[in-house]
């Protein structure tokens, strides 16, 4: 019996479809966040990548999948296929076992999520609010977001009680919309703070918002 050809993908075939992937993701950040979603076309995101029309959808695909595939690139940091809620950098706020401190790694987590991320997030919410084939992409993205709310709580109940009244769902919700891009856009774009000052506001707003008295840092951490 004749032996079968074996079937490998080359390293270098590989790489370069990688590198054409992150070109047409590139041109398309480029391209959504100065002419808007509605506006920009798959020939524009090609012509800016350098490639064809039908290499976007073989590389990526239709218009709606690129904005996807480009929030979850740009929310991670990376293209490694590990979703940011297990990413080793974003864990630490769960293992440490310091209340306040676990919040102040989330704040620094958020923050360095929306540097990158909280201007395209506006381009998403906007594109579902005007595209029917986004509207479910944008409640799945805010489900996802809730999640991760509802994973944060309840790490941290792990370590300390909720501030007096404040009920576990309630604390999900509160995390959910504070730790919202809308406010990082507002503050740091909008009023022109820095990084590191909205990241300050949000682990003492967090802190004051979610924290028992006792459990809450003795330093004020913004004035």
């Amino acid at each position: 019996m004749p032996a079968k050809p074996r079937s490998y993908a080359s390293p270098l075939r590989a790489e370069s479809a990688q590198r054409t992937r992150r070109a047409v993701l590139e041109a398309a950040r480029e391209l959504f966040l100065s002419a808007g979603y509605v506006q920009t076309t798959i020939e524009q995101i090609a012509d800016r990548a350098g490639v064809s029309r039908p290499t976007v959808f073989s590389s990526v695909g239709n218009k709606a999948t690129v904005l996807k595939e480009l929030r979850d690139v740009t929310l991670a940091g990376d293209d490694e296929p590990v979703p940011v809620l297990q990413r080793s950098w974003f864990q630490e706020a769960f293992v440490e076992p310091k209340p306040a401190r676990s919040i102040q790694l989330h704040a620094r987590n958020v923050t360095r999520i929306y540097t990158r991320y909280a201007a395209l997030d506006e381009v998403v919410r906007q594109a579902a609010a005007t595209t029917e084939e986004l509207a479910g992409f944008w409640t799945t993205f805010e489900g996802q977001r809730k999640v991760g709310a509802e994973a944060f709580i309840d790490s941290l109940l792990g370590k300390t009680p909720l501030r007096d009244g404040l009920a576990r769902d309630t604390a999900v919700e509160v995390l959910w919309v504070v730790g919202a891009a809308d406010p990082y856009l507002r503050y740091v774009r909008d009023c022109g703070w820095s990084a590191d000052s909205y990241q300050a506001w949000l682990a003492q707003t967090l802190c004051d918002a979610l924290l028992p008295t006792a459990a809450r840092p003795r330093v004020r951490l913004w004035p």
